[in-house]
């Protein structure tokens, strides 16, 4: 179960972004929306940043660049799996390519299944598992932001505070094997 740790970070943060979204943008049927947008862009800092532009009813060419501009990066993390998902079905490649988010990736970069047919599975169901924790984490905190009163304010620092997380803990990591 490699996607365990995804699992808890999916939920975690896919919970802040559906409460986001649900207290902020002020739009009818947030939890539906939460899951349409979950599936549509699998990706963190795109579900905290369009929370703005839908509260603030921007066009949807505005967003569309935004998305761009978030998610331009997965395209690298693509190119990079084209050798090994070679040979791949259309729909399968399509939903790999779809789902892939940089946890997902460093899932699939990690795996060592020398079978390219095995490989293949694990990609595929690595990448719906995830991309199933985030469609759950998004949508039930959107169910929980538009049913409960949940005070928001701060919840959008969510996002940095896990990059800042995951940086300590990285440092801690290099201090520790160049003894410093």
């Amino acid at each position: 179960m490699n996607s365990l740790p995804v699992l808890m970070g999916y939920l975690t943060m896919g919970f802040a972004a559906g409460v986001l979204l649900s207290v902020k943008a002020l739009i009818p049927c947030a939890p539906l929306w939460s899951a349409l947008i979950a599936f549509g862009a699998i990706s963190g800092t795109l579900s905290f940043a369009v929370v703005p532009a839908i509260a603030a009813s921007d066009p949807c060419y505005s967003i569309a660049v935004l998305t761009f501009a978030i998610n331009f990066r997965y395209a690298f993390y693509g190119f990079s799996m084209l050798g090994r998902w070679r040979g791949i079905p259309l729909l399968q490649k399509w939903f790999l390519v779809h789902s892939l988010a940089d946890e997902i990736y460093a899932l699939d970069v990690a795996c060592r299944i020398p079978d390219p047919l095995k490989n293949r599975y694990y990609c595929l169901w690595n990448h719906a598992l995830c991309a199933t924790y985030w469609v759950v984490g998004s949508t039930a905190g959107a169910l929980a932001g538009a049913a409960l009163p949940i005070p928001s304010r701060g919840i959008e620092f969510a996002m940095v505070a896990l990059f800042l997380v995951i940086f300590t803990d990285q440092m801690k990591g290099w201090l520790k094997r160049h003894a410093l």
